[in-house]
C-alpha cells in the first residue's frame, strides 16, 4: 500500500523489544510512519492499565488530527476508535479465547481468524472470517522461508546439536493464570549433551537460568533458521511452539493453552506436544530414544507447502473497502 502511494501509519505498543523489531522489519519502507504509543511493563496490571485503558486514550488523541480511511489491527482498540470516528476497521487474530474477542466482534466490520479449521464443537460469530491457514504460514511456508545455516555461525552451533528454549513473560492478559518460570522447572531435565539456545523475554531474571545457556538478544537475526536447525524446541509460550512444529521441529509447549484452536491445528499438522498430550518426562525419554517423532521434517514441510494458499484475498479484503471509499 505504501508503494502505491497510500499514507500508512503503524502504531506499536512499547512492549519488550517490539519497537526495535518493527523498525527493523520495516527499514526498507521509509515512507511508513511508525508511532510508539503506550507501554507494557510485562506485568498483569500494566497489561490492563497501561496497554489498554491509558493506551486507548493516547491512540484516540493521536488519531484526531489525522485523516484515517481504514484500519487493520490485531487489537480491538483501533476498532473502537474507528467506530467512534466512523471509519471501517478490520481485525486479525488467531485466538478466539482471549478477552478481546467479543470487543473485536462489536467494533470490527470483519475479524479474520487464522485457525486452519474450527475444532469439533467450536462456533464463532458471523462476523468472523475463518482463514484456512495458520498465521505462521505467511512467513514460514517453504515457498516463502528458506532456512540458512549461516545464522548458526554467530553462536558456534551445528545443526541438531542444540535445543531452542523459549521462556515468555506471564505478565500479560494472554498468559493470565499461567505460573511463571515454567522453563526453570524443567531445565535440569534437558539432556546434558545438548547445548541450549535460550530466548528469554524478561532479561532481568536471566541469572536464574543455567549459566551455560546461550542467551539471545532481540531482535534476533535469522531466528527461524535457528529454530529450524535445532534438534527440538521447548517453550512456555505457544507462538514459538507452533512455529517449530510447522517447521517440522519436535516441540513441547509448557503453557496452559492446550485447547487453543491454533495449537490444536499445529499439533495435527506438525510434531507439537503439551502436558495434556504427553508428560514432559516421557517426551524427553522419547526424544532420547528417537521414538516419538515418526513425521520427518521434510514430510511436514511438504505437507505445509501443499496446503499453503494465497491468502491475499482474505488478509487484504480491507483494500477493497479502501478503494470503495476512494471512489
Amino acid at each position: 500500500m505504501a508503494e502505491e502511494g497510500h499514507l500508512v501509519y503503524i502504531t506499536v505498543l512499547n512492549r519488550g523489544k517490539m519497537p526495535l523489531i518493527i523498525q527493523k522489519e520495516l527499514i526498507a519502507y521509509p515512507t511508513i510512519k511508525i508511532y510508539i504509543i503506550g507501554k507494557h511493563r510485562l506485568v498483569k496490571w500494566s497489561a490492563i492499565i497501561d496497554a489498554n485503558l491509558i493506551r486507548i486514550v493516547k491512540l484516540f488523541l493521536w488519531s484526531l488530527n489525522k485523516r484515517i480511511d481504514i484500519s487493520y489491527s490485531n487489537a480491538f482498540l483501533s476498532a473502537l476508535i474507528g467506530k467512534v470516528r466512523d471509519f471501517p476497521t478490520f481485525t486479525f487474530d488467531d485466538d478466539p479465547q482471549t478477552l478481546a474477542f467479543k470487543p473485536k466482534m462489536w467494533f470490527s466490520k470483519i475479524s479474520h481468524y487464522c485457525l486452519y479449521e474450527l475444532p469439533p464443537g467450536y462456533t464463532l460469530s458471523s462476523k468472523v472470517k475463518v482463514l484456512p491457514v495458520l498465521k505462521e504460514w505467511a512467513y514460514l511456508a517453504p515457498n516463502v522461508f528458506v532456512p540458512d545455516m549461516k545464522f548458526l555461525d554467530k553462536y558456534k552451533l551445528k545443526p541438531k546439536e542444540y535445543f531452542f528454549v523459549r521462556e515468555v513473560s506471564v505478565g500479560t492478559v494472554n498468559y493470565a493464570g499461567q505460573s511463571a518460570g515454567a522453563v526453570m522447572d524443567i531445565a535440569s531435565k534437558i539432556p546434558q549433551d545438548k547445548k541450549v539456545l535460550f530466548s528469554l523475554e524478561d532479561k532481568s531474571i536471566k541469572d536464574m537460568y543455567p549459566k551455560d545457556w546461550i542467551l539471545l538478544e532481540e531482535p534476533v537475526e535469522g531466528i527461524h533458521s535457528l529454530i529450524y536447525y535445532s534438534c527440538a524446541l521447548i517453550s512456555s509460550g505457544d507462538s514459538m511452539a507452533r512455529e517449530a512444529a510447522l517447521l517440522g521441529v519436535p516441540s513441547y509447549y509448557l503453557g496452559i493453552r492446550y485447547d487453543m484452536p491454533a495449537n490444536y491445528a499445529a499439533s495435527r499438522l506438525g510434531v507439537l506436544h503439551n502436558r495434556k498430550s504427553m508428560d514432559f518426562e516421557e517426551w524427553i525419554e522419547c526424544f532420547k530414544a528417537n521414538l516419538s517423532y515418526k513425521k520427518e521434517q521434510e514430510n511436514i514441510r511438504g505437507t505445509i507447502n501443499r496446503l499453503f494458499i494465497d491468502i491475499n484475498e482474505y488478509m487484504y479484503s480491507f483494500v477493497n473497502e479502501l478503494e470503495k471509499r476512494r471512489e
